[in-house]
């Protein structure tokens, strides 16, 4: 019998790809998959989403899982039962590449704002007249770091904001991403007697970061909907009270010691943001 095309099911004897005859729905040589392409569109979308996100049911396990029950996915991977969810790298860059996406739609008409006169941008930089007027009288009595900082890396950004704000939008994905091992190594040092090795902290990072991509994008679309910050001002406290019972959970330690150590991680993390996203500021004002 002729082997056919991929696509839905078929009575395929040998597998056109490797010509083994150990051929069910999949060939148990090579992995590919048996069908043709005989089938509906919509069959054929779903195949396509399947293959790129796996998007099927284990999408919306792993989802539920993540928010319904925090802590519990990790320990599930950290046990092998890792089948019937999406695994948390590709979670990662489904969730956060949609979440980019959506954000796109909610975004502030100014991304910068160095003015005062636009409280909605997403990231203020706060200079005075003064401050402006300063830029243009640094002398050599000024750090040569500090002239280099603010000649070179601020003051592009705040005269071409327009031109900034697309690369700086364009990169911050990836400086999101650059976080998640940082996360994952600091989880590392305070619970190295818990476990040694780092890929299961990576693990719990993927998805805590997750998981903070959804609420960030709910809050967000609640803030443009409302026209406040109340969907920030609930989601962050909901992020933190997931990312207690998660550590809870993952590590099983005492809450007492776990909120003390959530302490800890949070301040560390969130001067790893701000380091990050200055640094990706000042090569904005570098590359615009």
């Amino acid at each position: 019998m002729e082997p056919v095309p991929e696509g839905g099911p078929s009575n395929v004897v040998r597998c056109p790809n490797c010509g083994s005859d150990r051929v069910e729905s999949y060939c148990a040589r090579c992995g590919q998959r048996a069908g043709d392409l005989h089938v509906p569109v919509s069959a054929f979308v779903r195949d396509a989403l399947d293959g790129l996100f796996s998007f099927d049911s284990r999408v919306w396990n792993t989802l539920f899982a993540l928010l319904r029950h925090p802590g519990h996915l990790t320990v599930e991977h950290w046990r092998g039962r890792r089948a019937r969810y999406v695994a948390p790298l590709r979670l990662y860059l489904f969730v956060s590449f949609v979440s980019f996406l959506l954000l796109t739609a909610f975004a502030p008409d100014s991304f910068f704002d160095a003015t005062g006169d636009n409280p909605d941008a997403a990231m203020q930089i706060f200079l005075t007249e003064n401050d402006r007027a300063g830029l243009d009288d640094l002398g050599a009595d000024d750090p040569a770091l500090v002239r280099w900082v603010l000649q070179r890396g601020l003051r592009p950004v705040i005269e071409a904001p327009e031109r900034a704000e697309a690369f700086f939008v364009q990169r911050l994905p990836w400086v999101f991403f650059s976080l998640v091992p940082v996360f994952a190594a600091m989880l590392r040092l305070l619970y190295r007697q818990r476990e040694r090795f780092f890929v299961p902290h990576l693990v719990f990072a993927l998805h805590f970061f997750t998981t903070a991509f959804m609420l960030y994008v709910a809050g967000a679309a609640v803030n443009a909907l409302s026209g406040t910050l109340l969907g920030s001002a609930i989601s962050l406290p909901i992020l933190l009270v997931l990312l207690f019972l998660s550590l809870r959970r993952a590590y099983r330690e005492p809450p007492v010691k776990t909120l003390a150590k959530q302490a800890c991680l949070v301040a560390a993390h969130g001067v790893a943001v701000m380091t990050a996203l200055f640094l990706l500021l000042i090569v904005t004002g570098l590359s615009a």
